[in-house]
């Protein structure tokens, strides 16, 4: 019988993609196992093409009814699906407790180093585990051919084909559909539209000055589509909103074929970096050292605002613009 893994976090995309180097770790220093997880609704949208070693999920909602009896419920599955290790690399102690007394071996995330990065920190939850060193494991997901197809034929009703050199702005986070009381990252998170409009004026000039065939798209839900027909508005047109019906197997194929994405710190900066994109990423009230991107640093630069300055505002379009010239410039 193959040997059984359990594997549990729980969190939205950017937190599932965090996982992604220990995953990768876990699957080399146990060639032979079947991997379980146990994760939320994002974590099996997000991870479920990761590996066909991944074969079952155990869908945690926090918001259940009766979350006892769920929770309840979790325990007597990990009980009966007699697994050998489990690998914890969920923060909240809910967890551990759904295991705590069972005949397995258990390795959990050390929670007495809250300053380093949460990838690092999962890494060496395996490292402990196997004696072996990742030091060149990153964030990684794969690409599916029908994801890539559907983003190729999206960006073709655009006018846009594999020859155009594509800039993508992705200007939310998930925590706007919150009640406006409850938005309490939006000074770190939300550049203002107009800041949107200046760089994608300074980006066209440059593609014009340069002879660079240069489109810059905004890949949208539809929640998110009243602020990208802003940014549209106040660059002049210069930006392309697209908002198709949500796949994510395409949205990630759409991430990509991007050549260089400008972002805050969020969900598609860790699938960008993830599937090998330049992007600059801002970070307006987030520590990069402890949620940043996690891949090698001639993938992307970070920005950030000056002491005293009010959040990702303090970031001026220019920095930014800067940023982007130097990721694209030859190295």
């Amino acid at each position: 019988m193959a040997l059984k893994i359990l594997v549990i976090r729980v969190g939205r995309a950017g937190d599932m993609m965090m996982i992604t180097p220990a995953l990768r770790a876990l699957q080399d220093s146990y060639p032979d196992a079947e991997f379980h997880m146990l994760t939320s609704p994002d974590g099996q949208r997000v991870l479920k093409h990761y590996s066909p070693r991944l074969t079952r999920f155990f869908v945690h909602r926090r918001s259940a009814w009766l979350a006892w009896f769920h929770l309840r419920r979790l325990r007597g599955d990990i009980a009966r699906a007699g697994y050998a290790r489990v690998f914890c690399f969920e923060l909240n102690p809910t967890f551990t407790r759904l295991y705590a007394g069972l005949p397995l071996q258990a390795d959990a995330i050390d929670m007495s180093r809250p300053g380093a990065h949460y990838a690092r920190r999962c890494l060496d939850v395996v490292s402990r585990a196997t004696g072996r060193g990742y030091d060149d494991y990153w964030l990684n997901l794969p690409v599916t051919e029908p994801g890539r197809a559907k983003a190729l034929a999206a960006l073709a009703e655009e006018g846009i084909d594999t020859d155009t050199f594509l800039v993508g702005f992705h200007p939310t986070y998930s925590g706007m559909k919150k009640a406006s009381w409850r938005r309490n990252l939006a000074s770190a998170k939300l550049w203002r539209p107009e800041n949107f409009a200046e760089l994608a004026r300074l980006l066209a000039d440059y593609g014009t000055q340069h002879g660079l065939k240069l489109r810059i798209i905004m890949d949208l839900i539809p929640e998110e589509q009243a602020v990208g027909e802003e940014i549209v508005r106040l660059s002049e047109g210069r930006v392309t909103l697209m908002v198709p019906p949500p796949d994510f197997q395409r949205y990630v194929a759409t991430l990509e074929r991007i050549d260089l994405l400008v972002t805050p710190d969020t969900g598609p900066m860790h699938i960008a970096a993830a599937v090998g994109t330049k992007f600059a990423a801002l970070f307006g009230g987030t520590r990069p050292e402890d949620c940043g991107p996690y891949v090698p640093d001639t993938q992307f630069r970070v920005l950030q605002p000056a002491p005293g300055s009010p959040g990702i505002a303090g970031i001026s379009p220019q920095q930014v613009y800067a940023a982007c010239v130097a990721l694209t410039s030859p190295e």
